[in-house]
């Protein structure tokens, strides 16, 4: 019995390995009366089923074919990637503009309210003691509302530039 094996593990061994015998199924099966068989046909359907193996042998001219696939498939992938990383910067320098101008505009609000603030509170010596503290107060805002604004527009040139860095290396890219 070991024999048998032994043989028919080198016919298959030979069979998988040879370029020339490319079958897609190799079939181990017995018979009712125990005969081992190894064909590449499918068994009877009495017969008792050991073991199939599907032979994975490629030609060398599928494995080039396969690689040149995987290569276009990752190339394509690398693409696309690239595309989103532009549209994903190019969005965020857009968004970036946004808030910048949204900033500037909350700064010029509160820079003009602590203007009319102090034209309605600080019209006269006795007025401006007075009404000294909210004055500064309101000041105080504006200058905070224009730092505020002053970092918007550093954020927004900053996204504006790697969108530029990002659009030239797509261009550099794809040339």
């Amino acid at each position: 019995m070991k024999s048998i094996v032994w043989v028919a593990a080198a016919i298959l061994s030979i069979m998988a390995t040879s370029g020339a015998y490319a079958q897609t199924k190799v079939y181990t099966w017995t018979d009712a009366k125990g005969k081992l068989y190894i064909t590449d046909d499918p068994p009877p359907v009495e017969a008792s089923i050991k073991d199939i193996m599907e032979d994975s042998s490629v030609t060398s001219t599928e494995a080039r074919q396969r690689q040149q696939q995987r290569l276009q498939r990752d190339e394509a992938r690398q693409g696309e990637k690239r595309r989103s990383d532009l549209e994903d910067s190019v969005r965020r320098a857009r968004e970036a503009d946004e808030q910048a101008q949204e900033a500037i505009r909350r700064a010029d609000e509160q820079t003009q309210q602590a203007l009319d603030y102090r034209k309605r509170f600080g019209n006269t010596p006795s007025r401006r003691e007075q009404f000294k503290y909210k004055i500064r107060a309101e000041e105080e805002k504006a200058e905070a509302a224009r730092a505020e604004a002053q970092k918007a527009i550093d954020k927004a040139r900053a996204a504006a530039e790697q969108a530029r860095t990002a659009a030239s290396q797509s261009q550099s890219e794809n040339q």
